[in-house]
């Protein structure tokens, strides 16, 4: 009592109170560790925006002891004026400085202990951390993600253990328009908008993943792999997410089928029951809504639910709504930062692109169509993130009219429909995929077009072919043009975007499909657009440029074939033309071209010229076309000299094809069949077939890869002979077209291409089956269509080519010596060029099996095809005869060369 009158007694100054707290250590640190807590706490929960939670220092997790804190010593002097508490007394200083008192940093045991905290927490111990732990640790978590999907999943997750919340989605605002959440537009929401579900309805069972890998420094990334479903949107202003984002307003809802505004439809569908709701709206740094957050049941700890069976007296708290509340600057915060994040990838990833585009563009000479084309698939699935994709390249030669930028037709016929692409390429998401890493270095291998009439792509393509403007489809299957094309391919969205060259002329369209199952959107936004134009543009240089390149190859391996052909062949002279001119022309019956079984082999070569000249005259084609003589003369006198003086392809062999076909248009009375212009084209057309043949295959001169082969990829030969021919015709001393019209000169040049193509054995068997069941018809004898006739100049060019095997036996035998010469001398140049054996037919050593291979080509190829035609027309019957009296030719041969073997060598 004496000391506490003392006390009293004494004046409790400022300098009375220093002196004693000197004196008393122990109190002052106890005090000034719980005033610090307790303001903490005080300023948390006043400030709305939650700002104080960004300068919390880690150490806020630890509990220090009273050693941790350097607090004021003693006074030596209880009466001395330099304690160190003075700074806080004193009158000049600032009093708000202990709202906020320095903590000290975190020193290596600290650290250690606390990186070796549990990770796994349960609910329950979430709950007994303070709040501003939970703020913190679980925005230091949210912060680790910038992806926008998985930062989307992370705030439900947290939203949902900060608020006890059984489910929760988020919704962004985006524009149907747009459809893209730029930093522009969330400055500017407008009417017209609508909220999209990047993550609904997260479930109990991802927020307790959430927690069993919750600890204090990290959060799982495992928590953002759970498929969320089909994508949710709802109307800008509708229901309880559409009010919230309209208004800006936040709504507690403790009984949700109580509230008007409530849409039952998904809980009718999941039968999931609803019951209270929390819904929020996340403001940007303007206060214009970019997303809502929603929260649906509040449930209590275990001990609640055991005390309150009844779930539903659970709703959410004001409490709650104050939690939330200072929770959505950070939500808005991380998904600003996620969309420039996203935004600044893209665009990283587009200009890596257009760089790479840029390089094979300046680079065209270690590059191809294909090469291009497999780089833009590739980049394209990226870059628009879609499943799959496709380049279609249009055929730019098709149309005349090169700079209306209209390629396709609107109606194409069944017939000529793939004549206007080029080619097709095609690439899916999943292919990419090699040891779960990507292959950039895949190439895309080229498809022949093969659509048809009824295919779905041709809506596509025609729609854009003709715009010439970007297509974005979000859903294809509800749009009455692209339904069909949405079912065959089980396609949702899909983006077409249009690739011209410099003349504004479309010369491909790239396909994109179905965007990929992590994307945030599942169709394809404005950002998606924006991309792909620029994209595009670059292809569209890219693929120009690649396409002069190989007209450049191109045109240089037609220069390399024109000069070989140049410096072997030499035109026809004036003296040469003279002598002919001047020469008696005997008339076809003298000369037995009426005969089936006419052999070239009675006349020399100047016979042969006379031949060729009497057959244009009996068939009056000088007259009906007028030819000028001389010109006539010249013409047979140059294709003479452009033919090599190789075994069997040779001149005489063209001029035995023609007088064939003289025979079956006049014997076989075909002139009813074929107009004048048509048979003129057909004459000209055997006489010319093997121009500048080389006594070898195409299959020859594509394993040698000469030019010929690398200038015609199909029908090589054939492809060269009909150049060769047009490359005569177009020198005007020897063009007997030249007094046709323009009409009849296209169409003439057109037939005799067809013709000289259909002599390739290939093409015949795919012509013969067509042939074969034309000649077992009713109409078999009528040839009045098109398509028909084509059929028939096709089976007849080839009967005229093979006509040696319907000849009578001698002529047959040597002309099947001469074609067996040509090719064992084929056969030796692969023998010495890629040192293996060739097929039996070329192989000199095996020449002893030529007449079982005679009759084996005679009965598999003529015989059908003869017999066919004979149905057709009886007048060719005679050679059909021939044919099969020289299959027992050979087998008489076979039967001679049996009887004069040993009997040993027979057995």
């Amino acid at each position: 009592m004496d000391r506490i009158d003392d006390m009293n007694s004494q004046s409790l100054d400022a300098s009375n109170v220093s002196t004693w707290l000197d004196n008393n250590p122990d109190f002052l640190h106890d005090y000034l560790k719980k005033l610090q807590i307790q303001r903490r706490r005080t300023s948390l929960l006043s400030d709305k925006s939650g700002l104080l939670l960004a300068n919390f220092n880690t150490t806020c997790h630890k509990k220090y002891s009273t050693q941790d804190i350097n607090f004021p010593e003693p006074l030596s002097s209880p009466n001395s004026n330099s304690s160190k508490l003075a700074k806080y007394s004193s009158p000049n200083s600032n009093p708000s400085s202990l709202n906020e008192p320095n903590l000290p940093p975190i020193n290596q045991s600290d650290q250690l202990e606390h990186e070796n905290i549990k990770k796994q927490v349960s609910r329950d111990k979430f709950r007994q951390l303070s709040l501003y732990e939970k703020m913190y640790t679980l925005v230091k978590c949210l912060y680790q993600s910038l992806d926008l999907k998985t930062t989307c999943k992370k705030i439900l997750n947290t939203v949902s253990l900060l608020l006890d919340a059984d489910r929760c989605s988020l919704f962004l605002v985006v524009d149907e328009n747009e459809s893209e959440t730029s930093e522009e537009e969330m400055n500017g929401i407008a009417n017209g908008k609508v909220l999209v579900s990047v993550v609904f309805d997260a479930k109990s069972h991802s927020l307790n993943k959430f927690v069993k890998n919750y600890a204090f420094d990290s959060m799982d990334d495992g928590c953002g792999d759970d498929d969320d479903g089909e994508q949710i949107k709802i109307p800008y202003g509708k229901g309880i997410v559409g009010y919230v984002a309209s208004t800006g307003e936040s709504v507690n809802i403790p009984d949700a089928y109580n509230d008007p505004r409530f849409n039952a439809t998904i809980d009718q569908k999941t039968g999931y029951k609803t019951k209270s709701i929390l819904c929020l709206p996340i403001l940007n740094e303007n206060g214009q809504c970019i997303a809502v957050a929603e929260a649906i049941n509040k449930i209590g700890d275990e001990s609640e639910l055991e005390e309150n069976n009844n779930s539903e007296e659970f709703s959410f708290t004001k409490e709650d709504e104050e939690i939330f509340a200072k929770f959505m600057p950070f939500i808005s915060i991380a998904i600003r930062n996620s969309n420039l994040y996203s935004q600044s990838q893209k665009e990283a990833q587009t200009n890596k692109v257009l760089l790479e585009l840029a390089t094979i563009v300046f680079d065209e000479s270690a590059s191809t169509v294909d090469h291009l084309v497999s780089r833009i698939l590739f980049n394209s699935i990226f870059l628009l993130e879609c499943e799959n994709c496709q380049v279609i390249l249009f055929n730019t030669n098709v149309s005349g009219k090169s700079n209306t930028g209209v390629v396709f037709p609107r109606r194409p016929s069944f017939q000529d429909i793939n004549k206007y692409f080029d080619r097709v390429y095609e690439l899916n998401y999943n292919d990419l995929k090699i040891d779960k890493n990507f292959s950039r270095e895949i190439l895309v291998k080229s498809k022949v077009p093969n659509f048809t009439i009824d295919s779905p792509e041709l809506s596509i393509i025609n729609t854009v072919s003709h715009s010439g403007e970007i297509l974005n489809v979000q859903n294809a299957k509800d749009d009455i043009r692209f339904s069909h094309f949405a079912e065959m391919t089980n396609t949702q969205s899909f983006l077409c975007i249009p690739v011209t060259n410099c003349s504004d002329q479309v010369v491909a369209l790239i396909l994109a499909c179905n965007k990929i199952k992590n994307s945030t959107l599942n169709y394809f936004s404005k950002s998606d657009i924006n991309v792909a134009e620029a994209f595009a543009l670059f292809c569209g240089i890219g693929i120009q440029n690649i396409m002069m390149y190989e007209k450049v190859v191109r045109a240089m391996n037609m220069q390399q074939v024109a000069l070989d052909v140049l410096s072997y062949h030499v035109s026809s002279n004036q003296d040469e033309v003279d002598r002919l001119t001047k020469e008696e022309i005997p008339e076809a019956h003298e000369l037995g071209l009426y005969s089936f079984f006419f052999d070239e082999n009675t006349l020399d070569d100047i016979g042969t010229l006379k031949a060729c000249i009497s057959m244009f005259g009996e068939l009056e084609l000088v007259e009906k076309f007028n030819i000028p003589y001389d010109v006539l003369c010249r013409f047979f006198l140059t294709v003479k000299k452009n033919y090599r003086p190789v075994a069997y392809h040779n001149w005489r062999h063209g001029f035995n094809v023609m007088s064939a076909m003289f025979t079956i248009i006049t014997t076989g009375q075909f002139k009813n069949v074929f107009n004048d212009l048509e048979i003129l084209s057909l004459l000209i057309a055997c006489i010319c077939h093997d121009l500048d043949h080389r006594g070898t295959t195409n299959n020859f001169q594509i394993k040698i890869q000469s030019p010929l082969a690398k200038l015609y990829t199909t029908s090589t030969m054939e492809h060269h002979h009909f150049n060769q021919c047009i490359v005569i015709l177009h020198n005007n001393v020897n063009n007997i077209l030249t007094n046709l019209t323009s009409v009849q000169h296209s169409t003439a040049i057109d037939l005799i291409e067809k013709a000289i193509l259909a002599t390739d054995l290939a093409l015949h068997f795919k012509h013969i089956d067509k042939f074969i069941e034309k000649s077992q018809s009713p109409t078999k004898a009528v040839f009045e269509t098109t398509s028909d006739k084509e059929l028939l100049l096709n089976i007849l060019m080839t009967a005229c080519d093979l006509s040696g095997g319907a000849k009578p036996w001698q002529c047959h035998y040597r002309l099947s010596q001469l074609v067996s010469s040509e090719f064992f001398s084929e056969g030796d140049l692969e023998k010495e060029k890629f040192k293996q054996e060739p097929i039996d037919s070329m192989n000199r050593s095996k020449s002893d099996k030529l007449p079982q291979m005679q009759i084996q080509f005679l009965q598999s190829v003529c015989v059908p095809m003869y017999h066919s035609l004979s149905l057709c027309n009886p007048l060719l019957m005679p050679m059909l005869d021939g044919c099969n009296s020289n299959i027992e030719q050979w087998q008489k041969l076979i039967q001679t060369q049996n009887d004069n073997k040993p009997n040993n060598e027979i057995n």
